[in-house]
């Protein structure tokens, strides 16, 4: 048993996975919905995968984790500086970032194909820890985490006591898509080596799913993502080993998310850790509370 949850830990998806949750956290707790993480993942592969091709690893690193703050930065101008609603918004930014991650990926590639970065299994697992603890300390140990969850819970009365809430919410997008476009960037080089179309689409929306069954919470986070993990990588063997129709074996990891988020918010778990409770409020700061 304890040999399976290194092997998951340790795996490179599970890693990437972990922290894109993480990052979703970071914004969500600031009262940000982050629906724009899905196309901003994708486009973040498709940059690292070719970036990577033409400047190497490590700046293909750089390259990865400045453009999803720039995308990120975008997606915050809407919803801080124009007011615009957090779904709306990012739904239909996800459409125009999946078209870029495909004009950058079909255009500017060399090869559909990527030599691996080979990354030892202690590495992977010091990564996504390191990124567990610090996500944790930093929300609940300084006070930029304090104001980034007091964003979250309540904009007006934050502002009234001298918190900046756009500039919170932009320093909680900066640090949640810097572990995003690390995630990314582990994701191409580290798991998948290659890129097609889209590669990536619908992970974002899986982090968002992950976070809310976490409740999100950083260390609640990382045993989820490990059992998610775990679901994803043995299906296969589950169908060999039991027959199961492939359909059905691939939905297992999702219904098993599903599941966990409706016994997490039909316990009193939700109650202790409850969501940020102006997640996707439109915060007008001359607004006036009743």
């Amino acid at each position: 048993m304890l040999v399976e949850v290194l092997k998951i830990a340790t795996d490179p998806l599970v890693v990437a996975l972990v922290l894109w949750v993480l990052g979703n956290i970071v914004v969500e707790r600031s009262g940000v919905i982050n629906l724009a993480l899905d196309g901003i993942i994708t486009i973040g592969i498709a940059v690292a995968f070719v970036s990577t091709q033409y400047f190497g690893y490590f700046i293909g690193l750089l390259i990865t984790i400045v453009t999803s703050l720039a995308f990120a930065t975008m997606f915050m101008i809407f919803i801080n500086i124009m007011h615009t609603y957090h779904v709306l918004t990012g739904l239909a930014l996800n459409i125009l970032f999946y078209g870029l991650s495909a004009l950058i990926g079909l255009r500017l590639q060399k090869s559909p194909v990527l030599a691996t970065l080979t990354l030892s299994p202690v590495l992977l697992a010091l990564v996504s820890i390191l990124a567990v603890l610090f996500t944790w300390f930093i929300l609940y140990k300084t006070s930029i985490g304090i104001a980034i969850r007091a964003c979250g819970f309540n904009p007006r009365a934050s502002e009234h006591l001298g918190i900046k809430v756009w500039r919170t919410r932009f320093l909680a997008s900066t640090i949640g898509y810097t572990l995003a476009g690390i995630g990314s960037y582990i994701y191409a080089t580290v798991y998948r080596g290659g890129w097609v179309q889209y590669t990536g689409r619908g992970y974002g929306f899986l982090a968002i799913t992950l976070a809310m069954a976490s409740t999100w919470h950083p260390l609640l986070s990382y045993p989820i993502s490990l059992v998610f993990g775990y679901l994803y990588t043995s299906i296969y063997a589950l169908q060999l080993l039991h027959g199961i129709h492939p359909e059905i074996v691939n939905a297992i990891p999702y219904v098993a998310s599903i599941a966990i988020v409706t016994i997490v918010y039909s316990t009193p778990l939700h109650k202790k850790l409850a969501a940020p409770r102006a997640l996707g409020e439109v915060y007008f700061k001359e607004e006036r509370a009743a």
